[in-house]
């Protein structure tokens, strides 16, 4: 009885250090600056676009720590330019915040589960303070490949991922 013990103890053990072992190597993986290289929503009816608030030809970067801390910031370059940026008007400041998004604070590696949860502490957007955004994760050709699994648009996928939209964000290093 105590050899069969033992053995499901060190069989436990294992297990933990195996998955201690992955989440060291996906944080190796993702820990440094990743510069965007598209965004993509799939709608209901199957066809694709950019990500609306940063448009085709968005750009961000998002970066992780190795210590456990992540931020992200994400603008549409093709957003009205300011005609005098000393005093920009209340229209091109409302145009400006409409085209930018960014966050920051911690994050956890759910390797069980290929999921990036972002933790954010501050953000342009304040409903995003305080909450977990899940987001599933993959490697493919050298890039960081996440998606989005909350939304509340019902013109969106609903059946991809958890039977919420899918947007992916495709980062390369």
């Amino acid at each position: 009885m105590k050899s069969g013990t033992l053995i499901l103890v060190a069989l436990l053990m294992g297990n933990g250090i195996v998955f201690a072992q992955s989440e060291a190597e996906i944080r190796d993986r993702i820990v440094g600056t990743w510069k965007l290289v598209s965004t993509e929503q799939t709608l209901k009816d199957g066809t694709a676009r950019p990500y609306p608030q940063y448009g085709p030809h968005g750009k961000g970067f998002i970066m992780y720590s190795r210590d456990g801390y992540m931020c992200a910031d994400l603008v549409n370059p093709d957003r009205p330019k300011w005609v005098d940026p000393q005093h920009p008007t209340t229209e091109e400041k409302f145009a400006a915040a409409g085209g930018t998004f960014a966050y920051g604070g911690r994050y956890e590696i759910d390797v069980k589960n290929n999921r990036l949860v972002h933790l954010p502490e501050v953000a342009t957007g304040r409903g995003y303070e305080g909450s977990r955004q899940i987001r599933p994760y993959k490697f493919e050709d050298g890039r960081l490949v996440l998606s989005d699994v909350e939304t509340k648009e019902p013109e969106l996928f609903a059946g991809r991922l958890w039977g919420r939209r899918y947007v992916s964000a495709t980062w390369l290093n």
